[in-house]
C-alpha cells in the first residue's frame, strides 16, 4: 500500500531547488535589488523567488526595518545549512577522479593582502609554472567579506594573519582549517634626509612624529594600528594608505615615518632612498596563516595547491632576516 505523502513533502516535492541559491544569495544581500543584480536577473524576478519562498517557509525571511531590510531569526538559522547544502550539491557535481597538474586548467581563487602578494606569489608561480603550466591563481584582496567567501567557497585559499582579533566580527568560523606559512617582523621606514630622524630613533621621537598608515577596510585592523589601541597610544597619523607597498611608496620627501613588514621594506625602501629603522615600539611578529574549507581537504587539486604554497612559504622561512641593522 503507497504511503500517504504529508502536506509537508508534497510541498518538499514542489519546491524548486534553484531557489536555494536564489536564497543564499539574498541572505547575504538583505536587499532584493543587489539580490538580483548579482543572480542576473530583473527584479520583479527576485520578488517573486522570494515570495515563493516566504509560502514554502511560512515566514517572511526579510522584514523592512527602517530604509534597509533584516533577516528574521529564521532566516538566520537558514544562513549555515543552506550554503552547506549547496557546497554540497557542487562539490558532488564537480569532483574530479584525479588530478593531473601538468594537464589541468582550474582557476583557484586566493585573498590576501598585497604583501603576502608581494612576498609569497613570485615563489609560488615559479613553481606552479614548472609543475602545472595552465593552473591559474586569481588574487584579490583581504577584506571584511573575505572569511564569508571563504565559508561560501567563492575563495577557495585565503592567506591572513593568525590574530584573528585583527578581523573583529569578521573572523572566520571555528570550522575553517589553516597551517602556519611564514612570518616576519616589524620596521620603520623614513625618507633618507627626514630632518625629524637621527642617529637614535627612540619611544619618544616614534610618538612625537607624523605616521603614515594602512587602513585594510572597515572592521579591520593592521597588528600596528592593534598594537597602538592597545598600548593606549594616540599616534598623529597623517595619511593612510589602502594597501603596505602603496604605504611605502608614500614616504619619499616626507617628514613621515610608516611601520612596516620588514620583507616589504627591505625590497621597496632602498631604490626609494628610504632609511630603515629597528622599531622602538615592539609590536608582535606578524605570522601568516592559510586558511581553507574543510570541505576541500581531499580534493586532490586543492591538496596540490596547498603543497605549492606551503612550499613557497619554507622557502620565505630559509630567507636571511630582513631586519635592518641599527642606524
Amino acid at each position: 500500500m503507497k504511503r500517504k505523502e504529508s502536506e509537508r513533502e508534497k510541498a518538499f516535492n514542489r519546491f524548486d531547488l534553484n531557489l536555494l541559491r536564489v536564497l543564499d544569495v539574498l541572505l547575504e544581500e538583505k536587499n532584493v535589488t543587489h539580490a538580483a543584480n548579482r543572480m542576473h536577473v530583473s527584479q520583479p524576478a527576485m520578488s517573486g523567488a522570494l515570495q515563493r519562498m516566504r509560502e514554502f517557509f511560512n515566514d517572511q525571511l526579510l522584514v523592512r526595518v527602517g530604509r534597509g531590510m533584516e533577516l528574521t531569526p529564521h532566516a538566520q538559522s537558514l544562513i549555515t545549512p543552506v550554503r552547506e547544502l549547496l557546497h554540497s550539491m557542487r562539490s558532488t557535481l564537480d569532483i574530479e577522479p584525479s588530478f593531473d597538474p601538468r594537464a589541468s586548467k582550474q582557476t583557484f581563487s586566493l585573498a590576501m593582502s598585497d604583501y603576502a602578494a608581494f612576498v609569497l606569489m613570485p615563489k609560488l608561480l615559479r613553481r606552479l609554472s614548472a609543475q602545472a603550466p595552465y593552473v591559474a591563481c586569481e588574487i584579490e584582496l583581504l577584506n571584511e567579506t573575505t572569511f564569508n567567501r571563504l565559508g561560501a567557497n567563492d575563495v577557495e585559499f585565503c592567506i591572513a594573519s593568525d590574530d584573528w582579533r585583527l578581523y573583529g566580527n569578521y573572523e572566520p568560523g571555528s570550522e575553517i582549517r589553516t597551517v602556519p606559512l611564514f612570518s616576519d617582523e616589524f620596521v620603520c621606514i623614513a625618507d633618507r634626509n627626514n630632518p625629524l630622524i637621527g642617529d637614535e630613533f627612540s619611544l619618544d621621537d616614534y610618538k612625537r612624529v607624523s605616521h603614515s598608515a594602512v587602513r585594510l577596510g572597515r572592521g579591520i585592523s593592521s597588528i600596528v594600528e592593534h598594537t597602538w589601541a592597545l598600548a593606549d597610544l594616540r599616534m598623529n597619523v597623517a595619511a593612510t594608505a589602502p594597501t603596505f607597498s602603496a604605504l611605502i611608496f608614500m614616504i619619499p620627501g616626507t617628514p613621515m615615518v610608516a611601520t612596516t613588514q620588514a620583507r616589504l621594506a627591505r625590497a621597496l625602501a632602498p631604490s626609494l632612498n628610504l632609511r630603515q629603522l629597528p622599531c622602538p615600539l615592539p609590536i608582535p611578529q606578524l605570522k601568516e596563516v592559510l586558511a581553507w574549507h574543510p570541505r576541500n581537504d581531499f580534493n586532490p587539486a586543492h591538496q596540490f595547491v596547498r603543497s605549492i604554497i606551503e612550499d613557497a612559504a619554507r622557502e620565505i622561512e630559509a630567507e636571511p632576516s630582513p631586519l635592518p641593522s641599527a642606524p
